[in-house]
C-alpha cells in the first residue's frame, strides 16, 4: 500500500502536515484555556431505567452486546493475519471495542463515577489505537508505531486524571474530552488531506458517521424514549448504532510491514 507521501507531492505533503499539526496545537490550546469541567452527576440518570430479569437499566446494559460482537467479529476477520506491529495495533483496537461493551455494561448496571471509569478507559484505548492505525496507513508503519504508545498512555492518563480529580472534589474532564474528540477530528482530516489509492476509506466514513449519529441519539435520550412510548431510549440506540458502525468496519488491507515502512 502506498503511503500518503508517495501519492502527493513533497511540498504539498509537508504543507498538509503543517495544517494537521496546527489543528492539534489549536485543539490543545483551546482545551487548556477552558475552565475545569467536572462530571455532571445528572449524567448518570438515564431515561430508560427499567428493570428486567433483576437487571437494573436493562436496555442500556444489554445493548452493549453490540460492542462485544463487533470487537469479536473484528478479531475473527484478522485471525489468520501473521503477528506484526500493524496487526498488533488492529487487534488492540478490536480488543478495546470488546472491552468497551463489558465496561459500559458494568457502568450502566450500577451508574457512578467509579464504574464510569471502566466505561471510559477502553474507549480511550480504542480511540488511541484507531488513530495510530490511521497514521501507520497514511504516514508509514514507523510513524504509526511511534505514536501508538504515547496515544495509549495519554488515553489512560486522561481517565485516571479525571477520576482522581473527581475523588478530590475538583473534577476535570478536559483531558478526557480532548482524547475522545480530537481523534474523531483528526481521522477525517488525515483521510482527506492524505488520500490513498484505496477503497478502504469508505469504512472510515461509515465509522465516523455512525459515531456522529450515535452521539446525536445520546443527546436526545429522553426525547426518543418518549417518542417511542418508552420502548427504547436514545442512549440504547447510541450503543446499537455505534456497535453496528464498528461491526461494518474492517481494515482495507493489513499489509506486510515492509510495505508500510
Amino acid at each position: 500500500m502506498r503511503t500518503a507521501s508517495e501519492v502527493i507531492s513533497s511540498q504539498a505533503y509537508y504543507l498538509r502536515i503543517a495544517c494537521l499539526v496546527a489543528v492539534i496545537v489549536l485543539a490543545i490550546c483551546i482545551t487548556a484555556n477552558v475552565p475545569a469541567i467536572p462530571q455532571d452527576l445528572s449524567y448518570h440518570g438515564f431515561s430508560d431505567a427499567k428493570v428486567w430479569w433483576g437487571i437494573e437499566n436493562f436496555s442500556n446494559v444489554i445493548s452493549n452486546i453490540s460492542f462485544i460482537i463487533a470487537g469479536v467479529v473484528g478479531l475473527m476477520r484478522i485471525r489468520y493475519q501473521s503477528w506484526s506491529r500493524m496487526t498488533f495495533m488492529w487487534r488492540f483496537f478490536f480488543c478495546s471495542i470488546a472491552f468497551v461493551g463489558l465496561g459500559s455494561a458494568y457502568y450502566h448496571w450500577q451508574p457512578s463515577n467509579n464504574t464510569l471509569f471502566w466505561d471510559r478507559l477502553p474507549m480511550t484505548l480504542g480511540f488511541a489505537s484507531l488513530t495510530a492505525c490511521v497514521c501507520a496507513e497514511r504516514f508509514g508503519l514507523r510513524v504509526g508505531s511511534l505514536v501508538f504508545g504515547p496515544l495509549v498512555l495519554s488515553g489512560v492518563c486522561s481517565v485516571l486524571y479525571w477520576l482522581i480529580t473527581e475523588q478530590a472534589g475538583a473534577g476535570d474532564l478536559r483531558p478526557y474530552i480532548l482524547v475522545q474528540y480530537l481523534p474523531m477530528l483528526l481521522v477525517p482530516f488525515i483521510i482527506i488531506l492524505f488520500p490513498q489509492k484505496s477503497k478502504g476509506d469508505r469504512y472510515y466514513w461509515i465509522l465516523l458517521c455512525s459515531y456522529i449519529i450515535a452521539k446525536g441519539f445520546e443527546m436526545q435520550d429522553n426525547k426518543i424514549f418518549e417518542m417511542t412510548h418508552q420502548i427504547i431510549s436514545g442512549h440504547t440506540l447510541k450503543h446499537l448504532i455505534a456497535g453496528v458502525g464498528i461491526l461494518m468496519f474492517r481494515p482495507d488491507r493489513i499489509e506486510n510491514e515492509s510495505l508500510l515502512k
